[in-house]
């Protein structure tokens, strides 16, 4: 009975469209199974994920192969078939997973591109999650390669950007990148500001420094953008972002992006008209919600709709 309300409620507005962020399972089989259930379920599109830890599900010429079978190959002529959107999902800064979970270093990463807080700290010393830095040269350059590299495989497979920012746990993007930017702008040594005066308020110094940030982050995503199009990219370009303020993620200005997911992954359906108010209503802002055993999916998307938001985003969903 759950399947056949969610398929009527997926389905009940024509012209809405339903997004699924989706790992690829461990066999071809599998995937193609679970693509098949979500467009019975009634998907309109699928986030694949393409690129996490740092390698990918294609075979490349830039990254080490994650998954034991081409994912995007499998992925790609069953959503043509299915009639599915399909987009590679790109974990975009995140590279490295914490060593407790067990998962094998990329050879991409280095300690040397890590981004860090300005006691030297990479970002594996506060979080799970090992982020690599905008502003070095080198991440710019395999985030590029492995775009264009998407793109002359397949135009119609559209580009989804996620985990493009600095992690938030504590003040990150203390790079040489970013202190030559910084010394350009003001003349000054970021090491040697300050964040805060006397009185507690925020310097002129700091808010210089995270526009320096926030700006190595929009040059990157730009840099994406720009190249996925370039490379004969037709489909859409989506990013996940944070919900809340994030001063150094701007996705507002990020040059030729067509569609923003905020993750809103609420305990209470009841949260969301609140959450959701500093938004613009438009087609072009897909809200993100989390499928959970406790809270039915069908009445988040009925609520979330109701807002407003005629397209939705979904985190977890597994074929029932």
């Amino acid at each position: 009975m759950r399947f056949l309300a969610l398929t009527a409620l997926l389905l009940s507005a024509a012209s809405a469209r339903t997004a699924l962020w989706l790992r690829p399972p461990s066999t071809p089989d599998a995937l193609e199974r679970t693509l098949v259930a979500a467009k019975a379920a009634g998907f309109t599109d699928v986030l694949l994920e393409g690129f996490y830890h740092g390698r990918t599900i294609w075979r490349s010429a830039v990254a080490p192969m994650k998954t034991s079978y081409d994912a995007l190959d499998v992925a790609a002529r069953v959503s043509r078939r299915e009639g599915l959107n399909l987009s590679v999902w790109m974990e975009t800064l995140y590279w490295r997973p914490a060593a407790k979970f067990g998962v094998p270093v990329t050879p991409l990463w280095s300690d040397g591109l890590a981004t860090r807080t300005a006691d030297g700290r990479d970002s594996l010393a506060v979080s799970d999650l090992g982020f690599v830095d905008p502003a070095e040269p080198r991440v710019g350059e395999v985030l590029e390669a492995l775009v264009r590299e998407l793109t002359a495989r397949d135009a119609n497979v559209g580009l989804h950007l996620d985990y493009l920012r600095y992690p938030r746990e504590a003040d990150f993007g203390f790079s040489a990148g970013n202190f030559a930017a910084f010394t350009r702008r003001t003349g000054k040594d970021a090491r040697a500001i300050r964040k805060f005066d006397d009185g507690g308020n925020v310097t002129s110094d700091w808010h210089a420094w995270s526009d320096v940030r926030r700006d190595a982050v929009t040059s990157l995503a730009n840099r994406l953008i720009t190249a996925y199009r370039d490379a004969g990219g037709r489909s859409l370009v989506s990013a996940a972002v944070f919900s809340g303020s994030d001063p150094l993620q701007d996705w507002g200005s990020w040059r030729g992006l067509d569609v923003a997911m905020p993750m809103f992954y609420l305990p209470w359906p009841s949260l969301y008209p609140v959450a959701l108010l500093p938004w613009p209503r438009s087609e072009n802002v897909w809200p993100g919600v989390q499928d959970r055993a406790d809270v039915p999916l069908e009445r988040q998307l009925e609520i979330v709709r109701r807002q407003g938001f005629p397209n939705v985003a979904v985190f977890g969903w597994t074929p029932r």
